[in-house]
């Protein structure tokens, strides 16, 4: 695993088999860590929220997610770096829970979405331990009970959908009484194992444009995708510059 900077913001060159090495090596040791996904959108977040910029740089772990980081990274320095979504990202960890025996916790969407995930996992890994699950509506200001109930069934792996930068702020705050060794934030993943937001075809993921299939599935997602043509515009000017902005 390297640590890369992509607009000032990290960035890990990491493979799914480090990812497994460092979890059980976090597991081991029982040291509350948080792994981030980092998306194009996240990188713009980042650069304008300060804090959220520096929880990145503490991060054990932070993942590229989306093909808009992946390319800017090999576009600026020529390296080429793997892409691991938070939905494909999901299944490993419930994969490598299966393997050796973790317990495992999710956290988000809505009661019937979270049920139907963790319906949906337990079939398709039935000797991974799904220590709990819980929606993601609650007072996010006083989580007591919340946390109280993640820390009675002692998972080894977190997995948290409220999507970002919420979910990360909330795992950052709550991460000693959590006393959990590897959380991470998911996003809507829950929401696609579940069923409920159809995922990309596989065409438009080879082609790094799920963002793309998202837009025209869901078109409120335009002013967001907005965001996209700043991140571009930087990336650029970046190259041509010589990574003075």
């Amino acid at each position: 695993m390297k640590k890369l900077s992509l607009l000032n913001v990290r960035v890990d060159d990491v493979t799914l088999e480090e990812i497994g090495s460092i979890s059980l090596e976090l597991i081991s040791k029982r040291e509350p860590s948080i792994f981030i996904s980092l998306g194009s959108l996240t990188v713009m977040q980042a650069r304008k929220d300060p804090a959220y910029r520096a929880l990145i740089k503490e991060a054990a772990l932070v993942i590229c997610d989306g093909a808009g980081v992946s390319s800017a990274v090999k576009f600026l320095s020529g390296r080429k770096i793997e892409r691991l979504t938070g939905v494909d990202l999901v299944p490993f960890f419930f994969k490598l829970a299966e393997e050796k025996g973790l317990k495992i916790f999710i956290l988000g969407s809505k009661k019937d979405v979270i049920a139907e995930a963790a319906r949906v996992l337990k079939k398709s890994y039935p000797k991974a331990d799904i220590c709990g699950y819980l929606d993601g509506y609650f007072d996010i200001i006083n989580p007591v009970e919340v946390i109280n109930v993640i820390k009675k069934t002692s998972p080894d792996i977190l997995l948290v959908g409220l999507g970002q930068p919420r979910q990360e702020k909330w795992l950052k705050e709550n991460l000693k009484a959590l006393a959990v060794p590897v959380t991470m934030g998911v996003g809507g993943s829950f929401d696609v194992i579940a069923g409920k937001i159809k995922r990309a075809p596989v065409v438009f993921r080879k082609l790094g444009l799920e963002w793309l299939f998202r837009m025209m599935i869901e078109p409120w997602r335009l002013k967001r995708n907005a965001a996209l043509a700043g991140f571009i515009y930087l990336i650029i000017k970046n190259k041509l510059t010589g990574g003075k902005e």
